[in-house]
């Protein structure tokens, strides 16, 4: 049932009438957020409305919404990012590690919908679970809708591109330099890879190309890895110093880890 109710958030399925938290105000999604298959919430970087408040943040799912205490997420300060809990039966309220109350929404699917995305996402005996939807399609309109994939990823990520751009004045090498970063931290930590760039700009480790402790310091320590590292280490004693200087001189602000 979790994995249908992600099914329909990731794919804006549901009708807009009926995206209303518990206390009455509309719920509407200006982007999804990043279906996350690891450890934590189940989306990452969503932007929602909430009334006329602009949210940013992530997503959690789940049938009940004690199943938010069940799995311990109420001592787990990762959960802290979350704006909106989704859930199919209200049966308590959430809360952050603050005690600040978290939004929540309840999602109601239909029997049906339930059944056709079993029919199409869980058989195990063929490797495409659409294999036979798509047969059923004919060669224009099967190409059409692939090209129009394409082309929209491809619009995607240039204006992604694009944006970095305008934000950085024309400057095309410290663009590249967050891109790369972005495709070194793959699917899982691409996220966290750009932000971690965008917080250490080019021109500064060019100043510092020449010292490794030096740059080692500077990723490791805007990386948030220094604060919980073991302090009696000369070789961490050495980066802490060297990051706090540094941070000092550029006025860095480190990531949360």
């Amino acid at each position: 049932m979790e994995r249908l109710m992600q099914y329909v958030w990731q794919h804006r399925l549901l009708e807009s009438t009926d995206m209303v938290t518990v206390d009455g105000r509309k719920v509407t999604v200006i982007d999804p957020g990043r279906l996350n298959t690891d450890a934590g919430p189940d989306f990452f970087n969503a932007k929602i409305k909430l009334g006329e408040a602009m949210w940013a943040g992530d997503i959690e799912i789940h049938v009940r919404a004690s199943d938010w205490h069940r799995h311990r997420h109420d001592g787990d300060r990762a959960y802290d990012s979350v704006v909106l809990h989704v859930v199919d039966r209200d049966d308590t309220a959430v809360r952050r590690h603050n005690g600040e109350i978290i939004p929540q929404m309840v999602m109601k699917c239909e029997p049906e919908f339930h059944i056709r995305y079993h029919e199409l996402v869980d058989r195990a005996d063929i490797d495409l679970p659409c294999a036979e939807e798509i047969k059923t399609l004919d060669s224009l309109r099967l190409t059409d809708w692939l090209t129009s994939l394409a082309y929209e990823r491809i619009y995607s990520k240039a204006a992604h591109i694009e944006e970095l751009l305008a934000r950085y004045t024309g400057d095309w090498e410290q663009t590249c330099y967050v891109i790369l970063a972005r495709a070194l931290g793959f699917s899982t930590n691409s996220e966290p890879m750009e932000r971690l760039a965008m917080s250490l700009p080019l021109h500064f480790l060019r100043k510092h190309s020449d010292s490794q402790l030096t740059m080692e310091a500077l990723f490791f320590g805007q990386g948030g890895f220094l604060d919980n590292a073991p302090k009696t280490d000369p070789y961490v004693e050495e980066l802490i110093r060297e990051h706090k200087f540094f941070a000092h001189k550029f006025s860095l602000r480190p990531l949360q880890p």
